[in-house]
């Protein structure tokens, strides 16, 4: 299956999850942010499994100023 992330196409199995996705990227465990299609997609929910053509935008805080 391909979903899309932060506009780019990546291949994921049939079972993945949000977390496993964020988790194979290299995404830090906190200090991020997942929407899925037009809505945010609170931490709780990170476990639904994805689907083909999934979109998905991922943003992690900075520090700093």
């Amino acid at each position: 299956m391909i979903v899309v992330v932060n506009e780019q196409q990546v291949e994921i199995d049939e079972q993945t999850t949000v977390a496993a996705l964020l988790a194979s990227l290299g995404y830090p465990d906190r200090g991020v942010a997942v929407a899925m299609g037009d809505a945010v997609l609170p931490r709780s929910s990170w476990t639904t499994t994805l689907f083909d053509g999934a979109r998905l935008e991922v943003v992690t805080a900075v520090q700093g100023g």
